[in-house]
This record gives structure tokens, C-alpha cells and sequence, in this order.
């Protein structure tokens, strides 16, 4: 406004100049209409400039008692007085002696200081309504004459716009204030990012005790700064939602705390363009901390209900072999006869080894809870050790006729450092499963012997397992069949001793087609 002002005062200034210059050198006596022919074609342009200014110009003989000269049509307008009224008087004359006398003061003093003057007045309106205004009054010479120049620019609805700038500015602020007192009693941080990785806004003051030096400065790129790196991070949340078009949340664990990263896109108003993505990072390691105790809490009531089961189990798995022995031990002193008393010495024995069996099961299960399961290693012939499972198996084997049993994959020699009763074991326990499951077809086993490891593995065309109860058979406690003789604990056992060897155990199973148990041994 100020410029404008400005511009406004020199054209003014300029055709002041000239119209008084001229109107100095004629005749004072003169009549204004004969004046008023003389006046050249410029001059009149310059005079019609002035009087149809937007805003009231007016024009005091300094060397004439301050008389006014000029008094444009905005000036008649805004004050209410005709050019007739005010031309050859003074403000005395015009506005009366207290007010009159208070705009010589300034004229006079203005003169003296040979300085511009400039205020903002209030100015009432014959309508009675009261504007705001800036007055302008400066001293224009040329030669010896001299006169004020005077302007009044109406500034009332400037002032009323500054007036609503400076309300939307404080509420502005304020929000602002909010806003920033909101973010910083919130648990996490909000960083929006562009697709060029520059950070636009960030407020993360609650992260800086799990930041570990980390920060997000706005102008910065977020991967220079937080990471004191030269490329994007890999797994970058801003990134992965950039490329998808769509929220992503990836998790941080660094010792003990864990840091959640949710981003989403963030788009131009008409959606045609990708800006970037805000990212919302917050602490969950108590989160974290809750669900694993919770976790745990379920798995241990799981593991209370699964030993309840056991104990019952176990009464009965128990109760059912030693039942057999005792009955059978008092049919064989009661008879003579031969092939009877073969029959329940077999049966007798069987369940000798069954309750051994469970009474083994039970105490190695004892010992590895309580890490007291010892391993004895040497040098162990892997050939002579499954040559021996394969003669074992076939003896116990209760279908010859249906089920064959065979040793079918090996190597011309392989020596490893193990504990061969523990290998044994857990192969045992793989043929005794699939023995109890296959009917009829073939139990295949073997191992394969690389640089790393050792693959063990027994093969079966039985029943199989249900998908559903795949991940299970590992579990401690668990019987998939409750229909066959056995703890649930032979497999637990197996996976817990491959796992203190440094292995790992698993196994590949559909229903109705057979199954493959298998361990790998480190070498």
C-alpha cells in the first residue's frame, strides 16, 4: 500500500506543480472562466487528473495565509462542501477556530521542519460515518512559490481486513498451540515425509528416550539423519506404502525396545499425485511385553491342562499293562498246558516292554525339564548303528507279510562324533510309530551325509496325519490317537534331544498316503 501511495503522491505532486506554476504567473485579478481559456491542453490534463482522484487532494498557499487553491471532487464529496465554499479561505474560515487553529499548528510546524507529515486520522463523513484515514500533507516549491500539498486515503477497510488477518493469525496460533501440546502428550511420534525422503513436519518429542539418537529434522533427508545413511533404509515403511499405494506397518526390535512404523500415503487434493506418506512411530515394547506374558500364561495353562490329561492318561497307559501282567502271571501258574503257557509268557512280555517303555518315556521327560538328560559322545558307524534298527525292527515287526521293513539309503561308510543311544532313540521311536500306523505297504529309512549334516529320516504308507494335527505332534503331552497304546511323550522326546544336539526335526505327512519323520544333525 505504502508504494502506492507513494506513486499516487508524485503524479499529484507533479501536476500540482504545473497547474500552480501557471496559475502563479497570471494575473491574480483575472477572472477564472478568461483564465481558464488560456490554459493549454496539457495543463487541462493534468487539472482533470486531480479533480477526479479517488480520494480527496487539496492544495494550501503557504505564501497566502494557508488559503486553500485546489479542492478536487472526492474532496466535496467526502466533506460536503463545494469548491466555491473553500477556495481563497482558510481552515479557520472553513471549519471554525478550534479546529481551524489545529491544522495551521501542523501546517505551520510542517513548514518550519521542512518535513513530510503522515497520520492516521479518524474522519467523519457528513453521513455521519466514521472512517479511517491517512493523512498526507507535504511542502511543493518551485522558485519562490510554495504550497501543501494534502491527500486522504479511506483505510477503513484495510483496517478492518488487518483487523481480521490479526484475529486469524492469533487463532492460528493458537490451533498451532494446540496442536503442539496435543502432539507432545501423546506416546508417539507423527513424521510426514515426501516421496523424496525430505521429513516436511515432524513431531516426535516423546521418542527421544527411545529414539537412541535418532532424528527426524524437518528439510533433512529422514535416512541422512536418523540412520547415517547415503540410500533408503531396506524395509522402508515410507517406501513399501509409496510403492503399494497403500498403509503398511512394519516393527523395529533393537535390545529391548520395539518400535511400531504405520505409514499411509498421502496425495494431492485432486488425487492425481503421490506427495509422500506420514508415518506414525510409537513404542510397544510394554505392548510387546504384555502379549508374551500373556503368552506365556496361556501356554503354561495349557501345559497344567496337558499334564492333568497326562496324569490321567498315565494312570491308565499304566494300570492296563501291569493288569495284564498280574492276570496273565496267575493264568500261567494255574496252567499246564504248553502252547497256553507260550502264549502268556508273549503277552506278558509285551507288556513288560510297554510299561518299560512308559517308565523311560516318563523319566526322560523328567530329566530334560530338569536339563539334566545326559549325552555321551564318540565316533558312531551310522551303517552298523541302522543295520542293527533294521534287525530290530523286522523282529518286532508284527507284519511281515503286509509291512516291509527296509534300510534303503546310505553311503559305503560314514563315521560321525554323536551320541549313537540318543540317534538310536529317536530312530527307534520313529520306526515304533510307523509300525503302529502301517498296516500294510512298506517302513523305508535311510540318512544322507553332507558337508554340514546329517539327514536321518524313517518313511512310512500308513494312515498319515490330518493337517490340522501336523504342527502338533511335537507337543509334550499330546496324543494324536487315543486309540493306540502309548505316553504322547515319545516325539516331545525326540524333538527335545535334536534340539540339544543343535537340530532340527520335522516332518512331511498326508493323510491317508503315509509320512516322513526326519532330523538333521549338524557335523
Amino acid at each position: 500500500m505504502s508504494i502506492i501511495v507513494l506513486i499516487l503522491i508524485v503524479e499529484t505532486a507533479l501536476c500540482i506543480i504545473l497547474l500552480l506554476s501557471w496559475i502563479r504567473n497570471k494575473k491574480k485579478q483575472a477572472a477564472y472562466k478568461a483564465r481558464e481559456a488560456e490554459i493549454t491542453d496539457f495543463q487541462l490534463f493534468c487539472l482533470n487528473i486531480l479533480d477526479n482522484m479517488p480520494f480527496p487532494v487539496l492544495v494550501k498557499d503557504i505564501n497566502d495565509d494557508f488559503k486553500y487553491k485546489f479542492w478536487n471532487k472526492e474532496a466535496e464529496l467526502q466533506s460536503g462542501k463545494k469548491q466555491s465554499e473553500v477556495l481563497g479561505h482558510s481552515d479557520i474560515d472553513i471549519f471554525g477556530e478550534e479546529r481551524g487553529l489545529r491544522y495551521r499548528k501542523i501546517d505551520e510546524q510542517l513548514v518550519k521542519d521542512k518535513k513530510e507529515y503522515r497520520s492516521e486520522e479518524d474522519y467523519l463523513t457528513p453521513d455521519g460515518v466514521l472512517h479511517k484515514t491517512i493523512v498526507s500533507k507535504s511542502v511543493v516549491s518551485l522558485g519562490n512559490d510554495h504550497w501543501l500539498l494534502i491527500a486522504r486515503w479511506d483505510i477503513t477497510k484495510i483496517k478492518e481486513y488487518e483487523q481480521e488477518l490479526i484475529q486469524a493469525k492469533e487463532k492460528l496460533e493458537n490451533v498451532i498451540k494446540t496442536q503442539d501440546l496435543v502432539l507432545n502428550s501423546i506416546n508417539f511420534g507423527l513424521v510426514y515425509v515426501d516421496k523424496n525422503y525430505v521429513v516436511q513436519w515432524e513431531s516426535t518429542a516423546s521418542l527421544n528416550n527411545i529414539a537412541k539418537g535418532r532424528r527426524y529434522i524437518a528439510g533433512k533427508v529422514c535416512y541422512e539423519t536418523v540412520m547415517g545413511r547415503q540410500s533408503p533404509c531396506p524395509h522402508c515403511a515410507l517406501s513399501d506404502t509409496v510403492e503399494k499405494g497403500k498403509p503398511v506397518r512394519h516393527e523395529i526390535t533393537e535390545g529391548d525396545t520395539t518400535i511400531e512404523i504405520s505409514a499411509i500415503p498421502v496425495y494431492s487434493n485432486d488425487g492425481s499425485e503421490m506427495l509422500g506418506g506420514l508415518m506414525k512411530l510409537e513404542d510397544i515394547s510394554d505392548k510387546k511385553r504384555i502379549e508374551h506374558l500373556l503368552y506365556e500364561v496361556k501356554k503354561a495353562d495349557e501345559a497344567n491342562q496337558l499334564k492333568s490329561a497326562f496324569l490321567a492318561n498315565m494312570s491308565h497307559e499304566i494300570r492296563t499293562p501291569l493288569n495284564a501282567i498280574v492276570g496273565f502271571s496267575n493264568l500261567l501258574a494255574e496252567t499246564d498246558d504248553p502252547e497256553e503257557k507260550k502264549e502268556f509268557v508273549h503277552i506278558i512280555t509285551s507288556n513288560n516292554e510297554l510299561l518299560l517303555q512308559l517308565i523311560n518315556d516318563i523319566i526322560d521327560m523328567s530329566k530334560i525339564e530338569a536339563g539334566t538328560l545326559d549325552f555321551n559322545y564318540s565316533d558312531t558307524d551310522i551303517n552298523l548303528l541302522m543295520e542293527d534298527l533294521c534287525q530290530q525292527m523286522q523282529l518286532k515287526n508284527q507284519r511281515p507279510d503286509s509291512v516291509k521293513i527296509e534300510f534303503v539309503q546310505k553311503q559305503p561308510e560314514c563315521i560321525i562324533h554323536t551320541d549313537q543311544n540318543r540317534v538310536m532313540q529317536v530312530m527307534i521311536n520313529f520306526m515304533t510309530n510307523a509300525m503302529k500306523f502301517t498296516e500294510q505297504g512298506s517302513i523305508t529309512f535311510g540318512y544322507e551325509k553332507s558337508e554340514k549334516d546329517i539327514y536321518f529320516f524313517v518313511k512310512d504308507t500308513g494312515i498319515g496325519i490330518p493337517a490340522e494335527k501336523k504342527d502338533k505332534v511335537f507337543e509334550r503331552f499330546v496324543k494324536l490317537n487315543t486309540f493306540v497304546q502309548g505316553t504322547g511323550l515319545g516325539l516331545p522326546i525326540c524333538a527335545m534331544i535334536i534340539e540339544k544336539f543343535g537340530g532340527i526335526i520335522g516332518v512331511d505327512s498326508k493323510e491317508g498316503e503315509g509320512s516322513t519323520f526326519w532330523f538333521r544333525l549338524p557335523i
